[in-house]
């Protein structure tokens, strides 16, 4: 069969899951072909190969792209084309995505009480959920002789589809070392990437931390019971695929992009850091956690010693608060610095992510004639929305009766040291400060956007800061917020600081001026160019170093400045960020400014 997958925009990261399903499909005697969307020839490429599948891997923010790219195939080609998604989208969200020729019947119940019932219509003939290694296979072997997917499991279609939305699921795939290499020619072919030096992989899969705005904790609670959480390859076989792949494709630098590379200094991590540099001696990069590293700090030492250039630890807040009531990352500020500071000691330069734009609680004023029904609504709020035990407070403020200035201060003070704020964008800035006080050589700081299956996006819709919508998000993370709790200038002033905030890193003498002045200012545009030369700038010579000729340089500029442009445009946001009426939101002002229905 021929075989075509689809996705959306061309990357400097290799789209692995394409690249591994096409392997697979390989083995079993298919064709497989890519058709990249940017490139605007869809219809034309599907009309010259015909194609038996057509095949998307999506994550939430870029499904609604798919889902219109597959309207289109189904409009023309109707069953003569067999059309399938897999990904995290419709790992979460399959109960929502209505299938080619089905009239979906939602659920009675979702994961939470507040989540709108919104059907996708996908004009899809069935989803992969969760881990398609083992499913994909199947799946081909039936397509191949007309047989039914109903009793393929991971497999949803018109027909299995179960009532209650949860699918049957097979273990986790544990023998890592029994997959075929990937296939980056189905990918090089198509792309800039081929002539990009460095090359992306993952040296194991899982991760059991509970990080609220990531798939992994549901995705951990869908498997229990269903095999090991952690697993890897094992180093030989790792580096005899690297081997292969530094043979056939030009590569300069190595980026594992495992969720955490290594958690301790175990016999899989000393194995590594003896044979990688004489097997394959490139710089690499790798993510691993802060507070991992303060555990063990021989963890630097070794991946040091295999030739580390860059790392990644991210810090998602610099504000307790959020850090641990709401992303729940388990790590504390003497964690990061610690870290930080190590890595700067072996010469590692540092990357991390920071998360703005999080709908959280803010402190009342206590100047406000409303101030007692504002506190008072605030340790409601902490009480029912993150469990906290606030029986002492109570105790010491009598939140019944009219609260005097001693009592109003005594509250303010309280609500400080567990780390809220007076202002929403005081998190923001509060987030800025730990990557310039820990000096991290790059950073971004993305808005914080809901997806399905995370902790996360349950409880924005339960406070009413999102609908619920996730076909109208972005699949760019600078846009602006999604989140209904923000006045139309904080959210200005969160799309110029996620911009403004890598230009601080590089020029940390500017914090006062960005944050007092510059971020108030409808100069987006500017603040986006200056973004783009420091982060080309922090890439090429910090985080990613690699050697060009000048006519790639000039080449690649031009390509990376109009793709990032694009990704920040009003059009683009368009073209991404569907806007469909949701519910109504209830007003409020717990969590910062007035809402916006």
């Amino acid at each position: 069969m021929k075989i075509m997958f689809v996705m959306v925009k061309e990357d400097y990261i290799d789209p692995m899951n394409i690249e591994l399903l096409s392997a697979m499909a390989k083995q079993e005697g298919h064709e497989t072909f890519l058709n990249v969307l940017e490139h605007d020839n869809l219809m034309e490429e599907v009309g010259a190969i015909r194609p038996d599948i057509v095949a998307y891997s999506a994550k939430t923010g870029e499904s609604n792209v798919m889902y219109r790219a597959n309207r289109a195939i189904k409009a023309t080609y109707k069953d003569k084309i067999f059309t399938v998604m897999g990904g995290p989208h419709p790992t979460f969200n399959s109960m929502r995505m209505q299938l080619y020729g089905e009239d979906l019947k939602l659920p009675l119940t979702f994961s939470g009480p507040a989540m709108p019932r919104v059907v996708e219509d996908t004009q899809l003939d069935a989803l992969v959920v969760g881990e398609g290694d083992e499913p994909w296979p199947m799946m081909l072997k039936a397509l191949a002789v007309g047989s039914s997917l109903d009793g393929i499991s991971n497999v949803v279609t018109r027909s299995n589809r179960r009532a209650d939305g949860s699918v049957a699921l097979q273990e986790r795939n544990m023998t890592l070392d029994e997959l075929p290499y990937l296939d980056r020619d189905v990918v090089y072919g198509k792309t800039r990437l081929k002539e990009f030096g460095m090359r992306s992989l993952m040296a194991g899969r899982g991760c059991p931390f509970p990080c609220t705005y990531c798939f992994n904790a549901k995705y951990n609670a869908m498997y229990k019971g269903k095999g090991k959480m952690l697993n890897r390859y094992s180093v030989d076989r790792l580096l005899a695929e690297m081997e292969d792949m530094v043979r056939r494709h030009k590569t300069q630098f190595v980026k594992f992009y495992d969720d955490v590379f290594v958690f301790r200094t175990d016999d899989w991590l000393i194995e590594f850091a003896d044979k990688y540099p004489r097997a394959i001696g490139l710089p690499f990069h790798c993510l691993v956690r802060s507070d991992l590293v303060r555990r063990d700090p021989e963890i630097l030492t070794y991946l040091k010693k295999a030739g580390i250039k860059s790392i990644s630890m991210s810090i998602e807040s610099g504000n307790p608060f959020i850090r641990e009531q709401i992303f729940k990352r388990g790590m504390d500020a003497e964690d990061i610095r610690f870290a930080f500071d190590l890595c700067h000691k072996q010469d590692i330069h540092t990357f991390s992510n920071t998360i703005l734009a999080v709908p959280v609680p803010i402190i009342p004023s206590t100047a406000d004639p409303d101030f007692d029904q504002k506190a008072k609504d605030l340790v409601s709020h902490l009480e029912t929305y993150h469990k906290m035990n606030l029986g002492t407070l109570r105790s010491d403020v009598d939140l019944a009766g009219t609260l005097d200035q001693a009592a109003r201060k005594k509250l303010v003070e309280y609500f400080e040291s567990m780390g809220l704020r007076h202002r929403v964008l005081d998190y923001d800035i509060e987030s800025i400060d730990i990557n310039i006080q820990n000096g991290v050589v790059f950073g971004e700081f993305p808005e914080l956007h809901p997806y399905p299956g995370t902790p996360v996006s349950q409880y924005t819709i339960d406070v009413k800061a999102f609908d619920g919508d996730f076909e109208k998000l972005h699949q760019n993370y600078q846009t602006e917020s999604p989140f209904s709790c923000f006045t139309a200038q904080e959210k200005l002033e969160q799309v110029n600081l996620s911009l403004l905030g890598l230009v601080l890193l590089v020029f940390p003498s500017w914090r006062g001026v960005v944050v007092n002045h510059l971020i108030k200012r409808r100069w987006t545009k500017l603040y986006f160019v200056m973004y783009y030369l420091a982060k080309a700038y922090l890439i090429g010579t910090k985080i990613y170093p690699m050697k060009y000729s000048a006519g790639h340089i000039l080449r690649t500029v031009k390509e990376s400045f109009f793709s990032e442009l694009l990704k920040h445009s009003r059009d683009e946001g368009e073209k991404f960020y569907q806007k469909r009426k949701g519910l109504n939101a209830q007003p409020s002002e717990v969590l910062g400014g007035p809402w916006q229905s």
